[in-house]
Formats: structure tokens, C-alpha cells, sequence
């Protein structure tokens, strides 16, 4: 619930481009920003989610600031979420700090390499993650475009004054002097766009800048400049030849692959410039407070904006969110883009396989698409039903986690004996004993059974008032899966998801074909062995598991019995079953 001053507040907010906070006294608890401050806080009011519930019954104060534009409110918004580390915006850290490029956004910049990201106001590119590329990269912008090193205050004043003195590095050429004003500002800053263009990855602007140069330095017969901007020209086409091709055409676009497994959620990232990959990146973010994979992917697009000063006007991704910006984000059915939306894909599983080495997600994702589930089945139960003849019905409960089995979380259940031989009240017993107080619903339900087995489970959720459930079962023989829309699935009896569920349903039937003999090899002992004076449960252990069955020891000879258990045991228990 929230409080009627709260709401009161939220209506008295003006309709203009700003930044909103929701707080509890004076603790900033959300940040969040729009075109429209107005509308976009009355809708929290409204909203079923629970992370905007969690929000308004926390609060009792907004806030709120106003800015000429939605870029400049995203700055500030991000400013103020690093500043007051709101409890329900989601912070997203790398798990690794890779190395940028920094061009510092002052007069005569400096170019150097920095491991975070401090001030917005400069210009990052990266970051990095292969290190040989970061420092082909360097090489080329030293050695063909010299840049000062040191943080001389180069103002006007201060060079006009004679303030500081050239050091080495302009005796070595590795800088032309603009602190003692040997070098303009103008010619400065042109090598500095050429820096700008060569860390955008746009190499294709970048060569016809240079072949254009040096085309002009060949009729001018500066053959030292000649052969410098060949060389810098087969630099740029080695890294060109390291770049993936995906396109052909000269396009630029951002792609975002999501996946969330467990209480995380991990993304990939690829940057496409003229057609190449300039990034691909993996990142990992530990989700609370009930972010969706909408939220956490609005987000990133967001920490990208601020790291990258830009994002693609071509957005593409695994799944539908809002336009950002003036972008537009799409999922690609078919083409090229669907080739680097299914490259990203590829990077995110083989990044999720490094962290967790046992763990083949692949299987889980396509088990989702192909059998239409609301979540990837990282938890998956399994139910199965044995009896003889309606009498010493069990069930069983058991676990995969991860597309493992999770032996420890193996049950059984000893059920009902009073429903005879009836599958459909055993099944829906065992439910009930497994989930009237079990809190932690799986991702996914299967059941060993057809389609009457899955409608009497569906039938007991409604009873338990246990809904939007994943449900399946699975009919021996033809191995048709019945899913809970009515709807039936045939994989192919070759793929690995089907071998998945097929080792599943099976391991449900041992596990409670194993507990069902148990059980009925007691009721045999508590019947018909324990009877016999003379004959102790440990003997009649070792009867049942070397002979199996009760009829098979009735019908073993006198000698037999006398070499299984010795002469005293065996002539009581031949002639127990021997009277006349």
C-alpha cells in the first residue's frame, strides 16, 4: 500500500523532460528519469509490478529536477544513482575492469590507457579485452600521430607566458612541442580526429583520409611521408584482417543477447562498425528486487550510452523493449542481423559455459523455445507413480538442476492404497504432498503419463491455488509431450532435449520402481517371513535380496535353503512352507 500524501505529491509534478527520485525521509530509494516526469510516476501507482509496488509503499517523498533534454537527463540520472546508490535501481557492475582509451576532453589532449571510467565530459573507447589489439592500437596512434604525455596546464596564458619548457619526448618526435606553442591548436585537434576515428573502429573513413594524403605527398615527391602512411596503411589493414566481417555493407549496429539463469542475468554485447565487430563483451549482473529482463536490458543500454557516448540508431536484441532514444530496438527474424543476433548468442552461452563448466545451458534454452515456456528450466521435477495391483503405490519427486540430476532432493511417497489401482488420484495425491507447503516452485513440472495425467496436475494447482506454472508430461512409445495450452510437441527423437527429458522420465520411474519394492518387500516381510519363529530380519534381508520374491523361496528345495542360510535356518523355513 502507499500513503494518499504520497499520491497527492505524484499529481502536483509537472509533465516536462527531468529526473524523478522517490525517497523515505531523506534516503534517495529510486532514481529514474523521463520525457514526461508527471505521467511516468502516476503509472508506479498503477502498475502490477512488484519492484514499483516495493517502490511507492516505501516511499513517502518525491522529488524531482528538470533538464532541457532526455540525453541530459540521462547523464544526471546516472549521476545521481552513483552519488546515492538507490536500493531499488539496478546498479549493473562488471565482474572484471577492463582497459579503456582515454582522450581527455581538455586543450592539446592527452591519450593514455585507463582502467575505469571516471569523468563523462572525456572521451573512452573500449574497453579492451584483447590485449593485442589495445596495444596495436597505441602503437599506431604514437607513432604517427604524436600526443603530449605530460599534465601541463596548456592554457593560452600559460603558453604565451613561456610557463613551461619542451622534455624529451619532443626531442624524440614523440611530440611536437605545444607547450612552447611550436605546435597550433588547429593542427593539434586535426590529429586528434584522426585518433577519434581510428578508436571508432571506422577504418574504412579512416584509409580514405590517409590514401588521400598520400596521394598528395606522392606528387609532391615526400617520399619519407610516403612511405610512413604505407605502413600506417597495412597497420590498419592487419586490424582490419583481426576484425569479424558480418556484413558486407557498411552498416553500424549495437546487438544485446539477455539470458537470465538463477539470480543472475548475463549479457553480451557486440558493437558492428561499417560491418566489422569493433567489441564483443560479456557481463554478469546479480539481479534483485524483481527486475525483468526488460528492465536489466533497458538499463545496460543506458551503462553503454554513458560509456560509449552513443549507441547504434540500429538496435537489435533477443527481445522486445521501447525504443531508446531515437533507436530502434528490433528482434531480427532472418539475415545478416539474425546471423550477429545468433553470434551473440554464441559468445553469451560459451561465456556462461566458462563460469560454470559443468553446465551445457544450450539444452535449457532451446527446451524453453521449443516447448513455449515462460522460463528457462534451470529446476526441473519429475513425478512418476508405481504399484502392483493397486497396492503399495508409491511416487516419486525427483530433481535436475542445471540439466543435472540433484540426488539430495530426491523424494518418495508412500500414498493411498484405498484408490486401488488408479494412476490419476496417486498422481494427484503426490502433488498435493509435495506442494501444499513447498514454497520454491520449479521452472518446470514433467510428468511420466499422457494427457488425462497432466490435466489431473493442472487440476490440483487450480485446487492449491498454484497458477502460470510450466506443466508438461510425456506419453511412453510415441514420446509425445502434452503441454498445459492442450497443445502436443514431437522433438526430434535425435536431439539432445528430448534425450534430456527421456533421462529424466526414466530416472523418475527407477527411483520409484526402487522405493516401490522396498516397500512391498517390507509388507512381504511384515506378512509371511516375519512369522517364522527362529528367522531374524537380517535373514530374511538376505533371503529377499538373493531370491527377489517370496514365491521364489517357497519353491527352493531343502538343500538350497540349507547352503543359503545353514542347516538350523533352513530346515525352519523349508518346513514353514512344507506342512502337510
Amino acid at each position: 500500500m502507499f500513503s494518499k500524501a504520497l499520491l497527492l505529491k505524484s499529481k502536483k509534478l509537472p509533465n516536462k523532460t527531468g529526473v524523478y527520485m522517490f525517497l523515505n525521509n531523506k534516503k534517495v530509494l529510486y532514481v529514474g528519469k523521463s520525457k514526461k516526469i508527471k505521467t511516468r510516476v502516476s503509472s508506479y501507482f498503477q502498475s502490477d509490478l512488484k519492484k514499483d509496488q516495493l517502490i511507492i509503499s516505501s516511499s513517502n517523498n518525491i522529488k524531482y529536477l528538470l533538464v532541457d533534454s532526455e540525453e541530459d537527463s540521462l547523464f544526471l540520472e546516472n549521476n545521481l544513482i552513483k552519488k546515492h546508490k538507490p536500493k531499488y535501481n539496478l546498479l549493473l557492475k562488471d565482474d572484471k575492469n577492463f582497459p579503456w582509451i582515454c582522450i581527455k576532453n581538455e586543450r592539446f589532449p592527452r591519450v593514455f590507457i585507463s582502467r575505469k571510467k571516471e569523468n563523462n565530459n572525456d572521451f573512452y573507447f573500449g574497453p579492451y579485452i584483447n590485449n593485442r589489439i589495445l596495444k596495436k592500437l597505441l602503437e599506431i596512434v604514437f607513432d604517427f600521430y604524436p600526443v603530449r604525455s605530460c599534465n601541463f596546464n596548456l592554457s593560452k596564458k600559460n603558453i604565451l607566458s613561456k610557463k613551461y619548457t619542451v622534455c624529451l619526448d619532443y626531442h624524440l618526435k614523440k611530440c611536437f612541442g605545444p607547450c612552447e606553442g611550436y605546435q597550433s591548436e588547429k593542427d593539434y585537434y586535426k590529429n586528434i580526429s584522426s585518433i577519434k576515428l581510428l578508436l571508432e573502429g571506422r577504418y574504412s573513413s579512416f584509409l580514405k583520409i590517409i590514401k588521400k594524403e598520400l596521394e598528395f605527398c606522392s606528387k609532391m615527391l615526400l617520399f619519407e611521408r610516403c612511405e610512413s602512411l604505407y605502413n600506417l596503411i597495412n597497420k590498419i589493414n592487419y586490424l582490419k584482417s583481426k576484425s569479424i566481417i558480418v556484413s558486407v555493407k557498411s552498416i553500424d549496429l549495437d546487438c544485446f543477447y539477455i539470458l537470465k539463469i538463477n539470480n543472475f542475468y548475463y549479457i553480451n554485447f557486440i558493437r558492428i562498425i561499417e560491418g566489422s565487430v569493433l567489441f564483443i563483451n560479456n557481463y554478469k549482473f546479480k539481479n534483485e528486487f524483481y527486475f525483468s529482463e526488460e528492465d536489466v536490458l533497458r538499463s545496460f543500454i543506458k551503462k553503454v550510452f554513458i560509456n560509449y557516448n552513443s549507441v547504434s540508431k540500429n538496435l537489435i536484441s533477443n527481445i522486445n523493449i521501447d525504443s531508446f532514444f531515437n533507436s530502434r530496438v528490433f528482434v531480427p527474424k532472418r539475415g545478416y542481423k539474425k546471423n550477429i543476433l545468433d553470434l551473440s548468442k554464441k559468445n553469451i552461452l560459451e561465456y556462461i559455459g566458462s563460469k560454470n563448466p559443468k553446465f551445457d545451458i544450450s539444452i535449457l534454452i532451446n527446451l524453453k523455445k521449443y516447448l513455449n515456456l515462460k522460463n528457462t528450466p534451470f529446476i526441473i521435477h519429475c513425478f512418476d507413480i508405481s504399484n502392483l495391483n493397486g497396492t503399495n503405490t508409491t511416487a516419486s519427486c525427483i530433481v535436475f538442476k542445471n540439466g543435472k540430476p540433484l540426488k539430495s532432493e530426491y523424494r518418495s511417497y508412500k500414498l493411498n492404497s484405498v484408490f486401488g489401482p488408479d494412476d490419476y488420484l496417486s498422481l494427484s495425491e503426490a502433488v498435493e504432498k509435495k506442494y501444499k507447503k513447498f514454497k520454491n516452485i520449479p521452472d518446470l513440472i514433467v510428468i511420466d503419463g499422457g494427457k488425462g495425467q497432466l490435466n489431473t496436475v493442472l487440476e490440483k494447482f487450480k485446487k492449491l491455488n498454484i497458477i502460470k506454472k510450466d506443466i508438461i508430461s510425456i506419453a511412453k512409445k510415441e514420446e509425445i509431450i502434452f503441454l498445459s495450452d492442450n497443445k502436443k510437441v514431437v522433438l526430434n527423437k535425435k536431439s539432445e532435449e528430448l534425450k534430456l527429458i527421456q533421462y529424466i522420465r526414466n530416472e523418475a520411474h527407477r527411483f520409484c520402481l526402487k522405493h516401490h519394492r522396498v516397500l512391498r518387500n517390507k509388507n512381504f516381510i511384515n506378512t509371511e517371513l516375519n512369522n517364522i519363529k527362529g528367522i531374524g530380519n537380517k535373514t530374511i534381508f538376505e533371503l529377499l535380496n538373493n531370491y527377489k520374491t517370496l514365491k521364489n523361496i517357497k519353491n527352493c528345495s531343502k538343500k538350497d535353503l540349507i547352503g543359503f542360510v545353514g542347516l538350523k535356518k533352513g530346515n525352519i523355513i523349508y518346513k514353514h512352507f512344507n506342512k502337510k
